[in-house]
């Protein structure tokens, strides 16, 4: 099922099992969601900024690759370049402490995230680590997206295009992401209508349910499939009303399931699973 951004008014999405949408209250001004471009790859020479092409080249960040520039430990055509914002030419030739980097391949897994592993990939030797599982799959530093806490199981993604990153973790972005719950109590049929009807949390936020599913025919166990960006959501949304989320796992995200993946396992995802999650918002 595709997945779209929410943008919006009125209309119904009749997503199985459940479906929650959070964010503004479209009946006090909600409205469109900013649409996130980004504009850097489509320079005609072909053209790239020097932290871009360190980052993906697998050394860092592209945050970290701007300190990098800024203390002058990069050189392009044997020449030390601060200057940010600088273009590489795809003729160029990059060095970092003496190493001659490549603009490389991009790369794209799914990860069956186990319980008690954090979702880091900065220290792919450190044990209990989404990093450390996947040392042996990919040579470059990959980001995770939707990161899950250490205590939560499921599916990740994970990359080292950081175009893709920076626009599946901005929190005005929505997509579908499915997650199956146990919580401490039974969820009332009172608190279920809340949600499903709408309402505003303490802090102003508008979180509504278009739908709410138990699951093994039980008030403790809850299907929610959301449209949210934010950390923390189900998090926030569930204490509100006074409940504990025991156990969280995420079945899908924007579409990519955990399907046929054992926990710790992981995939590469396909090429049409690439452009599918290049092609949301």
């Amino acid at each position: 099922m595709a997945n779209k951004k929410k943008t919006g008014g009125s209309k119904k999405r009749n997503f199985e099992p459940a479906a929650v949408r959070f964010g503004k209250d479209t009946r006090r001004g909600g409205g469109p969601r900013k649409r996130l471009d980004s504009k850097e790859g489509n320079i005609g020479d072909g053209s790239i900024r020097l932290n871009k092409y360190i980052a993906h080249a697998g050394v860092c960040s592209r945050r970290d690759a701007d300190e990098l520039i800024t203390i002058g430990a990069i050189t392009v055509n044997g020449r030390i370049i601060t200057e940010m914002g600088y273009k590489v030419q795809p003729t160029d030739v990059v060095k970092y402490e003496g190493d001659t980097l490549s603009h490389g391949d991009l790369f794209y897994f799914a990860i069956n995230k186990p319980k008690n592993f954090s979702s880091a990939t900065d220290n792919p030797l450190k044990d209990r680590t989404v990093g450390r599982l996947l040392a042996k799959a990919c040579r470059y530093i990959l980001t995770p997206i939707g990161k899950l806490d250490r205590h939560s199981t499921g599916i990740m993604i994970l990359s080292n295009d950081n175009d893709l990153c920076l626009k599946l973790t901005n929190p005005k972005h929505e997509f579908q992401k499915v997650y199956q719950l146990e919580i401490d109590k039974p969820l009332s049929q009172e608190d279920s209508d809340k949600i499903t009807e709408g309402f505003r949390m303490a802090t102003g936020t508008w979180v509504k349910a278009e739908a709410v599913s138990y699951l093994k025919g039980s008030r403790n166990n809850i299907g929610i499939e959301i449209f949210n960006n934010k950390g923390n959501a189900l998090e926030k949304i569930f204490g509100e009303l006074g409940y504990k989320i025991i156990k969280l796992d995420r079945v899908s995200f924007a579409g990519i399931t955990k399907k046929k993946l054992a926990r710790s396992e992981y995939r590469e995802l396909s090429a049409t699973e690439v452009q599918q999650l290049k092609m949301l918002g």
